[in-house]
């Protein structure tokens, strides 16, 4: 069977900030690894101030050329128009939002955070965080303080994304676990999700790769609806890329359990109609002469 792969966390960057970040270097890399669709990040406001462009707007209008991506905004805590900020991210159509708590310098729990949190749960907006280390203070991104997040919004769906790096694995993984309704409740799901992005790779970003055995744990202990496989687009290019789908593949799941990291987790979260396995074609058996 054919997976239809829709892959989160691809941050597309104007040329003159990334050449390799474009939607059509993203193209390029969704054909040659047989991936069907992306969730896209606008870039962070940091990251446009000086080209004077709006990011939101921006992706917004890069993503018109093609229906196989779809978009997740970005906001500026800094600014005392956080309510507008969300509303004008929904009405652009996109499904969620990014938020980097290293690179726009913020404390996970701090009042202008906690606000956003809750436009985003009213709005059912998804929030990809990153989590692990990124050389700022760790105070400000303590892992398990995804914990409170998760205890004071209970409808917000959000994804520590490189599932709390090499060196806070066992935090996120407590987290979520810890998210897990115990007893089972009907109805009631995880809301926090482990990102694979970015995890793949031994010799490139060390400090966010994880072993086959923390691999095995995750799905182990948070089970498969909790995972999701992302890009970390343009920061890994087609050969990261493979190396994450066949890590994936060789973890001994089922066509099913592989088709919901691979997409089908990401668009239940959100709400996006599911996409079935496709029977791939076979060759007719030749009758001999």
């Amino acid at each position: 069977m054919s997976i239809h792969i829709l892959a989160n966390h691809a941050h597309v960057l104007p040329a003159a900030v990334n050449p390799n970040g474009t939607v059509v270097r993203l193209l390029k890399l969704l054909d040659a690894c047989a991936i069907e669709e992306a969730i896209c990040f606008a870039p962070f406001p940091q990251q446009l101030e000086a080209m004077g462009v709006e990011p939101n707007r921006w992706l917004a209008t890069e993503l018109r050329a093609s229906s196989r991506l779809r978009g997740f905004g970005t906001l500026d805590l800094r600014r005392p128009d956080l309510r507008d900020q969300i509303r004008r991210i929904k009405d652009l159509g996109f499904f969620g939002l990014k938020m980097h708590p290293n690179a726009q310098e913020f404390d996970v729990l701090c009042p202008a955070a906690m606000i956003v949190y809750g436009l985003a749960q009213d709005e059912k907006l998804f929030i990809t965080f990153h989590t692990g280390v990124h050389h700022y203070r760790l105070k400000h991104y303590n892992v398990k303080l995804f914990d409170e997040v998760a205890w004071n919004f209970k409808d917000l769906r959000f994804s520590l994304e490189h599932v709390g790096g090499y060196s806070f694995f066992n935090e996120a993984l407590a987290v979520i676990v810890n998210n897990i309704p115990f007893p089972p409740v009907p109805g009631r799901r995880c809301m926090v999700y482990a990102g694979l992005t970015s995890i793949f790779t031994p010799n490139y970003c060390r400090f966010w790769y994880m072993p086959r055995e923390r691999l095995d744990e995750l799905v182990a202990q948070a089970g498969v609806e909790q995972l999701i496989f992302g890009l970390d687009f343009p920061y890994n290019l087609e050969e990261a890329t493979k190396l994450g789908l066949q890590t994936i593949r060789a973890l001994g799941l089922t066509a099913a359990e592989e088709a919901m990291i691979l997409g089908g987790n990401l668009r239940e979260a959100l709400g996006l109609p599911a996409v079935l396995p496709v029977a791939q074609d076979v060759p007719a058996a030749v009758a001999p002469d």
